[in-house]
């Protein structure tokens, strides 16, 4: 037993060795292939530019061969020698960059007219596209390039024949283009060194390329070229080492439309394996990294063997650290199993927040009294009634942010510069969008900054960046700009007339169908599968942007992307306006007390009750009712009360329209409101207090004696 576990540790320690090299050994193949094949996509990618970009030239050509063949189809020679057919030329030449002259050539290849001077004795019948075109109609002819007798510029040539009504040869026009313009052009499309773009004929003649070399050089791969030709006409890709320097270069080419032209893509294999060799140096450091903790491990394993007798010794530490470690995993995972309740605590809607605040102000309320009275000395329960008192506060801050949805979560908006929150971001944009996924930034430099919450901005933008992350699966592009915009009267029904900073989140994923589009922004709706997504992203950034005074705007078409605009007000715009109220929970204060009547409004019984109670401990005398009819017929049927408190959103009669009611009745009657879901911006005109659910007792009380003493104040 012995010698087979001594030969056990030394097949252990050749394996740390033969392992790691077999793995680095294979990476490295796969990853070598994986790059050609990139660079090979790239090749092909970088032909169909250069083949669209040749025959958008090539057809431009064609239509103005056809414009000068209709100007001068009916016209004499003596006609077409006009100086008017020159000057007509000379303004089409001078529209086309790519063009260096143009001219009609009679049956004897003397020049009639062109668009610039020309030698009169000078004649192009020896030029073959001229005597292509005379032999017989050869359509559309492009030549080998060439010097110009009269423009002494390299050029290449796309004639057509002039015949006259029996079909005799009577002349060519012609189009003399520029090599060097498709070669810096080419030259913008390189990738990187060792790379050569080039044009030409179906017979090999090259007519530009990027590369110094004359332009009659010949493709070094012309034979093979032209048997790919007839294999593949339409474009296609192959690897060859001909040519003088022998070395293997990759190519790719592609068929200029109906034109006997194509362009061709040459790339050094060489160039190409550069990032295949930057990478080996990274998986032969892995490797060598592997190879070393596996000897060392192997080498403590020889060792323990050895010391089999100390280890045993060490048995019953080991235990007791195990199950420590046990212990403190089943702790991790009830932790974990908690957050995965408030996740699923998260897919409730607004009203549900709404109930639920109730009913943590019953409990918390309730567990509050029953707190003050414990008989002194109970430590246990006075610890476990404080532990579900924290619960309720948790629970209280937990609707806070379900309240999201609904508009009705209480923002701190402050003045913000959108591009510098976005820089701050950066390092977070950039992990949580992953490799594949470029962010690019685009800001004008006097953007105006915007009035809004920051912290609930910079959450806005994550996710907004996140559902484009995941409508690029294979990666891509994620642009985040900003501009100023400005909303005219009736320009936009959903937004005030004003100034307003429009933050762009552009993707080009997947995108959205129109079924898809109207329903996104619907609280807990998704497309992503179980697991990876709530639906309530966008319903957060719409209740962001609805609360901040704005709105949130998509676009998208399946395929094409989508672009998400968060219209947020100006700063400016809002600097007058009033602040918001502070906490849900008002602050303790130690402040004379005064006993008083209060009449309680609202429609929840267990909030009553709980509330009633609180009030009732403090010393206050209650009238409970049940709904804002009820608390008017109380007060008019004479009841003495000093306070009203009331809860806003009760269905038939709100919070906001007892306390108008009450004005009518008693001008001088003060109001608080107490509320656990509103629309905010309702309340920014109340001008009474105002008490956010869950409350504690205290909170109560100093709510309270702060309105009694406002009102002494007003009556002094």
């Amino acid at each position: 037993m012995p010698n087979l576990t001594l030969r056990l540790h030394k097949l252990m320690l050749a394996a740390s060795l033969l392992v790691p090299a077999g793995l680095f050994s294979a990476a490295a193949l796969h990853n070598r292939a994986e790059v050609l094949r990139e660079g090979q996509d790239a090749l092909t990618r970088t032909t169909s530019v250069m083949d669209e970009h040749a025959r958008k030239v090539f057809e431009t050509g064609d239509l103005v061969l056809g414009r000068l063949d209709d100007r001068i189809h009916n016209l004499s020679w003596s006609e077409i020698s006009a100086p008017e057919t020159s000057a007509f030329l000379a303004q089409l030449k001078a529209r086309l960059e790519q063009v260096v002259s143009i001219w009609v050539t009679d049956a004897q290849g003397m020049v009639r007219a062109g668009s610039q001077s020309w030698d009169p004795v000078v004649t192009i019948a020896s030029r073959d596209f001229f005597q292509a075109q005379r032999e017989r109609d050869a359509g559309t002819y492009v030549s080998a390039p060439f010097r110009g007798k009269a423009t002494q510029t390299a050029s290449f040539a796309v004639s057509r024949r002039r015949s006259t009504s029996d079909g005799r040869f009577d002349g060519i026009i012609h189009i003399a283009l520029s090599p060097d313009y498709f070669a810096h052009y080419y030259a913008s499309t390189l990738l990187g060194s060792g790379q050569t773009a080039t044009l030409l004929r179906a017979d090999g003649v090259v007519i530009a390329r990027t590369s110094p070399h004359d332009i009659d050089v010949p493709l070094p791969t012309r034979d093979r070229f032209k048997r790919r030709i007839a294999q593949t006409p339409q474009g296609g890709s192959f690897v060859s080492n001909a040519g003088e320097e022998g070395r293997e270069r990759a190519y790719a080419y592609r068929a200029v439309g109906t034109y006997p032209l194509y362009v061709v893509f040459r790339a050094d294999i060489a160039a190409m394996l550069s990032r295949w060799h930057a990478n080996l140096a990274v998986f032969g450091a892995v490797a060598g990294v592997a190879s070393l903790m596996l000897l060392l491990m192997s080498w403590m394993a020889l060792r323990g063997v050895q010391s089999a007798a100390m280890a045993m010794a060490q048995l019953t530490a080991t235990m007791d650290e195990l199950q420590r470690e046990t212990a403190q995993r089943e702790a991790a995972e009830q932790r974990v199993r908690q957050v995965q309740k408030m996740e699923a605590v998260g897919q409730l809607t607004g009203g549900i927040a709404h109930d639920f605040n109730n009913l943590l102000m019953a409990i918390l309320g309730s567990m509050l009294l029953l707190r003050k009275r414990l008989p002194a000395g109970d430590d246990r329960a006075l610890r476990l009634l404080d532990n579900a008192v924290q619960g309720a506060q948790r629970g209280a801050s937990l609707t806070q942010r379900l309240l999201a949805f609904s508009r009705g979560q209480a923002l701190k908006p402050d003045v913000v510069h959108i591009p510098e929150l976005v820089r701050g971001m950066a390092e977070l944009l950039r992990s949580s969008m992953g490799a594949i996924v470029q962010v690019e930034t685009s800001f004008p430099p006097a953007l105006a900054p915007a009035y809004v919450d920051a912290n609930q901005l910079e959450l806005a933008l994550l996710n907004l960046a996140v559902n484009a992350r995941d409508a690029m699966p294979e990666g891509g592009l994620l642009t985040i700009s900003g501009r100023d915009d400005l909303v005219s009267a009736g320009q936009l029904t959903e937004l005030p007339p004003g100034h307003y900073v429009v933050l762009s989140v552009i993707d080009n994923g997947e995108g959205m169908d129109e079924a898809t589009l109207a329903r996104c922004m619907e609280p807990f709706f998704t497309t992503k599968g179980v697991g990876k997504g709530t639906g309530l992203g966008l319903s957060m950034v719409y209740g962001l942007a609805a609360q901040s005074g704005g709105r949130l705007v998509l676009h998208s078409r399946q395929g094409e992307g989508t672009t998400a605009e968060l219209w947020l007000p100006r700063a400016e715009a809002r600097q007058a306006m009033a602040a918001q109220p502070n906490s849900a929970l008002c602050e303790e204060r130690t402040m004379p007390r005064t006993s008083c009547t209060v009449l309680l409004v609202d429609d929840d019984p267990l909030v009553l009750a709980s509330t009633t109670t609180m009030l009732e401990d403090l010393g206050h005398a209650v009238v409970a009712a049940t709904s804002g009819r009820e608390a008017m017929d109380i007060l008019r049927a004479g009841a003495k009360v000093d306070l009203v408190v009331t809860d806003q959103a009760m269905p038939g009669m709100t919070g906001l329209q007892l306390a108008s009611q009450l004005q009518l009745l008693h001008s001088q009657m003060p109001v608080m409101l107490i509320t656990g879901y509103a629309d905010r911006t309702e309340l920014t005109t109340a001008t009474m207090p105002l008490l956010y659910k869950p409350f504690s007792q205290s909170a109560l009380e100093a709510a309270i004696q702060s309105c009694l003493s406002e009102r002494q104040r007003a009556a002094e």
